[in-house]
């Protein structure tokens, strides 16, 4: 068969008609000129007793020169019994795999994908929330399978680190277990990872009956008091576990406090909603109590943004984690904790006849009726405002041993 018909010059002057026309180049090959002027090379082929056509491209990416090349090459694939056109998408699947495994080595480390993870999630978290997880990460995850690559993690590597991270406390395994489920999952939607290993683990680490919730009872709240007299750790922790008791906010709200937040002089405490749990600004009065409380600690650490900066770190705020562990160390009872005064808190109010709507908006809770929630936007602050006062004076009582009961004294 004649082959090499064609010149370069012809290749590049030949116009276009009304219709698609081919000008043949010998041995199969021939430039397919459509009626928008594109010059198509193709490849024509019998193989098995049938006809196939190879795309070689386009002029002028595709010069007459490389056209032949790659017409002799096709022609020797075919003279194997192979078809060109099922090879050259063979070796296109193999390149994207091999892009995809040079993906996985380069970005899918777990150590990447956390960072990933984390920085997706920073501004959808509370602030507590995104240092509660990256501490974790740090602490537990990174030194094990930082430089695994994530598509590789198992069932076998994680349940020893899940198992051995119960010592840090009865909740960490399954706090554990949540962040690597969202990284996992993080890893998956983004073709790092193939599954989340984490469903194949339930049951390892299992949630401890709740205890950190119950109230307080009044003897209690008295040892409360007594302890923190004597508190010998860093004065400001005392302050906000004494704020906390004041207003029944969450222990992590107390922690990142900012000074900014707080109006001495309209006696009001403005949380935005970024950091708050419920994303809804929250607004707490705040008691004669408080308001000394404040001007007080202003005297220490009014200078700088957070109310309790980090012991080394004073540009971040205080890890809620030592409150905890400083009610702990008051041998109050088992599941003693820092966020037993807002169910205390919540307890005192209900028993005095304080109105449930202030009572769960002081607490910051959604109201969970879509109805209401949409209609009830009240702050109702004058009504707060007296409760929270009447509760300060209440612990004010309890700390000085002149409260004989925890309910309505009528007074």
């Amino acid at each position: 068969m004649a082959k090499d018909l064609l010149t370069a010059a012809h290749v590049r002057t030949a116009l276009p008609g009304d219709k698609p026309r081919k000008l043949a180049d010998g041995s199969g090959l021939y430039l397919l000129i459509q009626p928008n002027g594109s010059k198509l090379w193709r490849f024509k082929f019998r193989l098995n007793g049938k006809e196939g056509l190879f795309a070689i491209g386009r002029f002028p990416e595709v010069t007459l020169a490389d056209a032949r090349a790659a017409r002799q090459a096709a022609a020797a694939l075919v003279a194997q019994g192979i078809n060109p056109a099922t090879r050259r998408e063979a070796e296109r699947q193999a390149s994207i795999a091999a892009a995809e495994a040079r993906k996985r080595d380069n970005e899918g480390t777990f150590e990447r994908v956390a960072a990933a993870w984390l920085e997706a999630g920073r501004p959808l978290w509370a602030p507590g929330t995104y240092r509660s997880k990256l501490a974790r990460v740090t602490r537990f995850l990174l030194p094990t399978l930082a430089k695994l690559p994530v598509a590789e993690i198992g069932p076998r590597e994680l349940r020893p680190l899940l198992l051995g991270s119960k010592t840090a406390g009865a909740w960490a395994g399954i706090h554990i277990k949540g962040d690597l489920s969202g990284i996992f999952d993080f890893a998956l939607v983004r073709g790092l990872t193939d599954s989340n290993p984490i469903p194949a683990l339930a049951g390892l680490v299992r949630a401890p009956a709740s205890e950190s919730k119950a109230a307080l009872s009044l003897a209690q709240v008295r040892a409360f008091f007594v302890a923190l007299r004597a508190y010998r750790g860093y004065p400001e922790t005392a302050v906000c576990l004494r704020l906390i008791a004041l207003t029944a906010c969450r222990p992590g709200e107390a922690a990142d406090a900012e000074w900014s937040e707080f109006d001495l002089d309209e006696r009001l405490w403005r949380r935005p909603a970024e950091k708050m749990k419920n994303r809804r600004d929250h607004v707490c009065p705040l008691t004669d109590q408080a308001v000394t409380l404040l001007n007080q600690l202003r005297a220490s650490t009014g200078a700088g943004r957070y109310l309790f900066p980090h012991r080394t770190k004073e540009a971040e705020p205080a890890n809620p984690a030592r409150l905890s562990y400083a009610m702990r160390d008051m041998n109050l009872g088992r599941g003693a904790s820092p966020h037993c005064w807002r169910a205390t808190f919540s307890t005192w109010a209900n028993e005095q006849g304080f109105a449930p709507d202030a009572i769960e908006r002081q607490l910051a809770h959604v109201e969970r009726n879509a109805v209401r929630r949409a209609y009830n936007k009240a702050l109702l602050l004058e009504e707060r405002r007296r409760m929270l006062q009447a509760w300060a004076d209440y612990l004010q009582r309890a700390e000085a041993d002149n409260v004989v009961s925890f309910q309505r004294s009528g007074t």
